[in-house]
């Protein structure tokens, strides 16, 4: 199994997270495979079940997902947000749910999957998602309010008081929540949430990994009951069970690599 991930180029770095290439071969690992909520839309294609384009929305909470023995995805993630200019639709119609591509782009769907079907090895298809996606690129960069909100929450880790928000965007707090699903798919407040959730999971991880008290305080929770609380209401589990999961499955994006 591989997992890959690849850098957008500067016209699109306002937009995009990262492309994503994942290849499994041979019997699928043994165990849950839990992805969590990070705020991304992603457009995936799945090379191996013959299966169109579909849009995977902003998820609120957790999900387990079930793999086969082969698989072949190629998938653009896109940044909070990043996503509506390209699709032109509110964003909160698309959280927790799964469309077809062709529901929204039905030309460029049965394009995108016949060209990414021909194209050879992961490099190329990545090139083609990037070729697609400026054949696309919008005329202007979406709600300037909104980035500039998300880009706060991110870079502070999920600890910005969501009121701030009104003064930073120059509106009021039903104006903030609006355009924030409208752009997004999820209020600011749930983003804020998952940010942190995120944070969490990285300073549980690697040689100077976190347990206890210290790693609930040093993700920005208030203690230990808090960071169980919102770690049951978007994974599943409690902050130990997650960390054990991990340490028995691992989780299959976990990158193998990373293309410039």
């Amino acid at each position: 199994m591989r997992y890959v991930e690849a850098r957008p180029c500067a016209a699109l770095a306002p937009y995009v997270e990262c492309y994503w290439a994942l290849e499994l071969s041979g019997p699928a690992p043994v165990g849950v495979h839990r992805v969590l909520p990070d705020g991304c839309l992603d457009i995936l294609v799945d090379l191996s079940a013959g299966a169109g384009p579909r849009v995977v929305g902003a998820m609120r909470t957790a999900e387990v997902v079930p793999l086969g023995d082969a698989a072949s995805f190629i998938a653009v993630r896109f940044r909070p947000g990043g996503a509506q200019p390209f699709l032109r639709l509110p964003l909160l119609e698309l959280t927790d749910a799964k469309v077809a591509l062709g529901d929204l782009w039905p030309r460029e769907a049965r394009e995108w999957w016949e060209r990414l079907a021909e194209a050879e090895g992961r490099a190329a298809r990545f090139a083609l998602l990037e070729r697609l996606l400026l054949e696309r690129l919008p005329g202007r960069e979406g709600d300037a309010g909104v980035r500039h909100a998300v880009d706060l929450i991110l870079g502070a880790r999920g600890q910005v008081p969501v009121r701030s928000l009104e003064g930073v965007m120059g509106v009021g707090a039903r104006q903030v929540e609006r355009r924030f699903l409208a752009s997004v798919g999820l209020s600011p407040k749930v983003l804020c949430r998952i940010a942190r959730l995120q944070h969490a999971v990285a300073l549980s991880s690697g040689p100077r990994a976190l347990e206890g008290a210290a790693w609930a305080l040093a993700a920005g929770y208030y203690d230990q009951a808090h960071q169980v609380r919102e770690f049951r209401a978007l994974t599943g589990l409690t902050p130990g069970a997650y960390v054990r999961e991990q340490a028995e499955v691992g989780f299959v994006q976990s990158p193998g690599g990373v293309d410039a």
